[in-house]
């Protein structure tokens, strides 16, 4: 049920985010804690940071603060020079070393697309791009970590209210500021309070079946819900931003929290932005809000992985359930190793499921995937399949300095799409009956095109994938359909320059498969 009410979210929040008065779209970090140049998009009304220790998820979360002047914060909040302090005491050898720093934003508003930056140089500056009389853009921003009160410097000075002579102020919370809190954990209350004095805040709860009680005696959990509850529960909107929403909660509650988000995002207009190390969290949003941080080992550079796809998220998250994962360049590719897993599996009894298919993300992009799945313990895991032309190639060196030396292969060819093509020229009768189209018809189709886009101007690497797709559009398939039947078809022909790739996928089955065999 959570799951369908998510995929209902994520259509309705796609299809209002156009109409949002407010939408922080881009933020670009140059010179900060280490990150050279880093451009992360918003493209998702709710955006999950996800992304190894010290890959830059809290920057990223903290420079999004700076974006928008806060209506009612003070002038020392929600700016970089709070948000991103030096250490520089007026005595003594050590300080933080001071970069110049830039953080550019891109913004949808009310009176249009808008664009501002952050400078630092001496000191903090604004700049507007020369437009005159700009301003920053404002709107309500709600930015915190939910590991509250967790350090007993924190506690500490909570508990000076109970020494103080003058009597806390108190504050009941409304029945909606608790809603969101009712929604995810397994009792109601009957009041909450908040006592303050001062800068200081403590929640106090009563439940219906009993007990009042501090959030010192609150599970970490039920205080992070209740604290968020109360704080977002009526902003409309705003920009709200957590650091390690997962902090204390139950995988179950994580995504309800991750739920009832959304919904408030679509009720009351709120763009969300969180950080996490948590799958569940990353789960709860579409592929489009996710955002995934890499940082460089040797270079020390950050950059955003868009070319993640499941495949490559389950084995950095420990979800890859014992699979073997084949990770290719693109879609053709992706066609050609169904269809040769369509004669090979069979063959080992080996069930589909048991083999995971990862594409779209570059060759040069291979060898960083290897060296994160190395440093998570899941190389054994992957095989590496690159298009013909990488062949001696700078990415495949680089990518066999990661990659286990038996889990390298290449298709056939220069490109899988020029590889297909010429497949279907040389057997037209048998291409023909997969297609279910007459041999005279599929010659007369291919030849067509051939003479139309041969002598075409252009890259010439464009044209085979140009004529796959007009002959897919001619048959009613898709691309990866005809690469799927040629490579099904090729895989059984003992003559064909596939049998290599096709040699060394059942061997990769078989070592898995005897492996996953003999585990206790």
């Amino acid at each position: 049920m959570i799951q369908r009410r998510l995929r209902e979210l994520w259509g309705q929040l796609q299809g209002k985010k156009p109409h949002f008065p407010h939408f922080l779209s881009e933020v670009r970090l140059e010179g900060i804690r280490g990150i050279k140049d880093l451009k992360a998009r918003f493209d998702y009304p709710v955006s999950v940071i996800a992304g190894g220790n010290a890959s830059g998820k809290s920057t990223v979360l903290f420079a999004a603060a700076c974006a928008y002047k806060v209506t009612g914060a003070g002038v020392k909040d929600f700016v970089p020079s709070t948000l991103f302090p030096d250490y520089r005491p007026k005595s003594g050898g050590r300080e933080d070393h001071r970069d110049k720093v830039t953080l550019t934003f891109e913004y949808e508003t009310p009176e249009g697309h808008r664009s501002m930056l952050w400078r630092r140089s001496k000191g903090w500056n604004r700049s507007f791009g020369g437009r005159k009389n700009a301003s920053q853009p404002e709107r309500a921003v709600y930015l915190r970590t939910l590991s509250n009160l967790s350090n007993p410097s924190e506690v500490r000075g909570v508990l000076s209210m109970s020494r103080s002579a003058q009597a806390p102020k108190e504050t009941a919370l409304t029945a909606y500021q608790i809603e969101l809190a009712h929604q995810m954990l397994p009792f109601r209350y009957s009041e909450v309070v908040n006592l303050s004095s001062g800068n200081k805040v403590l929640l106090f709860a009563a439940q219906k079946c009993g007990g009042f009680y501090s959030e010192l005696h609150m599970s970490a959990g039920e205080r992070a819900i209740l604290r968020l509850s109360q704080e977002i529960a009526q902003l409309k909107g705003a920009l709200i931003l957590i650091d390690e929403l997962e902090a204390g909660l139950h995988p179950w509650v994580q995504q309800l929290l991750m739920a009832q988000l959304q919904d408030l995002a679509l009720r009351n207009d709120l763009q969300v932005i969180v950080t996490t190390h948590s799958p569940v969290v990353l789960d709860s949003v579409p592929e489009n809000g996710r955002i995934f941080l890499h940082r460089n080992e040797a270079t020390g550079e950050v950059a955003v992985r868009l070319a993640y796809r499941d495949i490559i998220q389950n084995a950095l998250y420990g979800r890859s359930g014992g699979a073997l994962n084949l990770l290719c360049e693109d879609k053709a590719a992706e066609g050609l190793l169904k269809g040769v897993l369509d004669v090979l599996l069979p063959e080992l009894e080996i069930s589909t499921e048991s083999v995971h298919i990862g594409r779209d993300t570059g060759a040069d992009e291979f060898s960083s995937h290897a060296a994160a799945f190395r440093k998570f313990g899941q190389i054994k895991s992957f095989v590496f399949v690159l298009d013909g032309d990488k062949r001696d190639s700078p990415a495949e060196e680089r990518l066999r300095e990661h990659a286990r030396s038996d889990s390298v292969f290449f298709l056939p060819g220069e490109a899988p799409e020029a590889w297909v093509w010429q497949a279907l020229k040389q057997f037209p009768a048998d291409a023909a009956k997969g297609l279910g189209c007459g041999k005279d018809e599929l010659t007369t189709k291919l030849s067509q095109l051939d003479s139309l886009y041969d002598l075409a101007s252009g890259r010439r690497d464009e044209i085979p994938k140009t004529k796959l797709r007009r002959l897919a559009e001619a048959v009613s398939r898709t691309e990866p359909e005809i690469a799927r039947m040629v490579g099904r078809q090729e895989a059984g022909n003992k003559q064909s320059d596939i049998q290599p790739l096709v040699e060394n996928l059942k061997s990769a089955l078989q070592r898995w498969r005897d492996v996953d065999l003999a585990s206790p």
